[in-house]
């Protein structure tokens, strides 16, 4: 009988765990596989992995999954693999479809009670990276950056984000835009046929234009976001003509020597001295994607490195440019520093924008010193510290930030590239690093939408503003230039057909988001080179410890 009771209970013990497993995986906590690159650099789908033979940055590059069916990055033999810090064109790549010899996507970890339970403090909140079930299929599990909350007014102007919530609107302003979104739903209903959609009226997007603010991502997720354009550790061996290098326009007169890591300046007594990033625009591109189209440039920039003065005296200048306009952070040996605008050489008329003192600053004693300009708000940090920030205010007569009605009529301008000056004395810079914010965009020259009516710039573009009612979510990729994403939607799935106008293209309803994705738990692994490849195997079984992360 005690035999017979031992077997019982092991059994019970079995189907508890299984029921508690099945539990767990439905309602908490269940594992998703990285499926495309959309999401790269933040999380990669199957990917391959190189070190650029002229600088010796490792980055990876997108290739097509065999068992995936859709249309995404495909490395073929005459693919190359251009360098994201020194622009080399790789030829030693060791990845491909046809060996079969690539990485696994990143696999992670996806929270989902607290979608369940909702709530303002556990629902879904702008810049997390959220899963949910794909629109056009409602089977497939997508997973991008929320951009977009209910009862908001979206649009993307020059790359960044701008919204305004429904009830600051006028009742004209709501009726006109609610009108367009039924109407979009009679074209790809078919209710309607014949031209495009009905242009959003002048004095509506007059009124956007006023009430419409840019949104700034929360710290955690702009920490992702960065991208490297340049890092002064890992300079390129051949510097060709298309490769970038910090310069001085004086040449061998300079008081700059940047041919080394660690960069230096002596003050020789002229006139103010500065080195520029040169042989390299700064754009919107991913190393992650082989073959793109027209890209932007990107003026929403930041550059950081580590400031080592030699003696008591001169000052650092760095200058940063966005629209048209110059802007200065200036570090001074007393401890002063500053932040100003101006057009010209340091030293002419400026506007003051803020200032500071801070205790002088020790001889040889190393800081870190970084100056972005993100979103339209200026940013001077000494020390990991944020001491100075430009003014949101509109009343204030330093008051930075966007015009959108200026935007949407100014002709692009590419900004000039990140300058740093030298006054007085002398000091070392090292571990000098530029990076660039994520731009939201696509190539705009063919047709965005499969249905002609659509808008070519897709759901969001200036021309377009998407009402989010209150069911309603816009999600974004971090790989702006490879992911189909809420701006591209074109399809309505099986199971949301039946929903007619309760379903609006190029959202995401909120009884179709999963979870949040919050922990990178076996990224893409290490290859066991001595072991063969055996049918689809490619032994990257060994997880990379070191890039198991949280996902910001």
């Amino acid at each position: 009988m005690p035999e017979h009771e031992g077997i019982k209970d092991t059994l019970e013990s079995i189907v508890i765990a299984l029921i508690l497993a099945f539990v767990f995986r439905a309602f908490i906590v269940e594992a998703f596989v990285i499926p495309t690159g959309s999401m790269a650099p933040t999380l990669y789908g199957a990917h391959g992995t190189i070190v650029c033979q002229d600088c010796g940055v490792e980055f990876a590059y997108g290739v097509k999954d065999l068992a995936d069916k859709r249309k995404v990055v495909q490395v073929l033999a005459s693919s190359r693999a251009v360098c994201p810090n020194c622009n080399h064109v790789n030829t030693n790549l060791r990845v491909s479809d046809e060996r079969r010899n690539r990485e696994k996507g990143d696999r992670i970890l996806v929270l989902k009670w607290p979608f369940d339970i909702g709530g303002r403090s556990l629902g879904p909140a702008r810049w997390d990276v959220i899963v949910f079930k794909d629109p056009a299929d409602g089977v497939t599990n997508f997973i991008k950056r929320l951009a977009g909350l209910p009862n908001e007014v979206l649009m993307i102007v020059d790359g960044d984000v701008y919204t305004v919530t429904t009830e600051k609107l006028s009742a004209d302003a709501r009726e006109q835009l609610d009108r367009i979104r039924h109407e979009k739903y009679e074209q790809r209903a078919k209710i309607r046929h014949g031209g495009q959609l009905t242009r959003v009226p002048r004095k509506i997007l007059d009124e956007l234009d006023e009430k419409m603010t840019i949104v700034r991502k929360t710290p955690a997720a702009q920490q992702a976001l960065w991208s490297r354009v340049y890092d002064h550790d890992y300079p390129p061996q051949k510097l060709d003509r298309n490769q970038p290098r910090w310069a001085s326009a004086r040449g061998d007169s300079s008081g700059w020597d940047a041919s080394n890591r660690r960069v230096r300046f002596e003050d020789r007594g002229t006139r103010p001295d500065y080195i520029e990033l040169a042989g390299k625009r700064i754009l919107a591109v991913r190393a992650y994607n082989i073959h793109g189209g027209d890209v932007p440039t990107v003026s929403d920039v930041r550059v950081r490195f580590v400031w080592t003065p030699q003696n008591g005296e001169g000052a650092l200048r760095i200058r940063l440019e966005k629209s048209r306009r110059t802007f200065w952070a200036t570090v001074r040996m007393d401890g002063l520093v500053t932040l100003t605008e101006s057009t010209d050489v340091p030293g002419s008329t400026a506007l003051a924008m803020a200032f500071k003192q801070l205790a002088p600053f020790a001889q040889g004693k190393s800081v870190e010193i970084s100056f972005e300009n993100l979103d339209y708000r200026l940013a001077l940090k000494v020390g990991g510290e944020e001491v100075l920030t430009s003014s949101g205010d509109r009343e204030s007569p330093a008051y930075y930030g966007p015009d959108l009605k200026s935007l949407r009529r100014m002709a692009r301008k590419t900004p000039a590239p990140p300058r740093i000056y030298g006054e007085g004395g002398a000091f070392e810079l090292s571990h000098l690093v530029v990076e660039r914010d994520e731009y939201y965009y696509h190539d705009p020259k063919p047709q965005a939408l499969a249905m002609r009516w659509a808008p070519q710039r897709g759901w969001a573009s200036p021309e377009s503003p998407i009402l989010l009612r209150e069911h309603e979510y816009f999600m974004l990729g971090d790989n702006t230039a490879a992911s189909k994403d809420s701006r591209l939607w074109d399809q309505v799935g099986p199971h949301l057909v039946n929903r007619g106008e309760a379903f609006q293209l190029g959202t995401v309803p909120r009884d179709q988001l999963v979870g949040k994705a919050f922990f990178v738990y076996w990224p893409s692994g290490h290859r066991i080179s001595w072991l063969p490849s055996i049918g689809t195997w490619n032994w990257s079984i060994i997880p990379d410890v070191g890039r198991m992360r949280w996902i910001r």
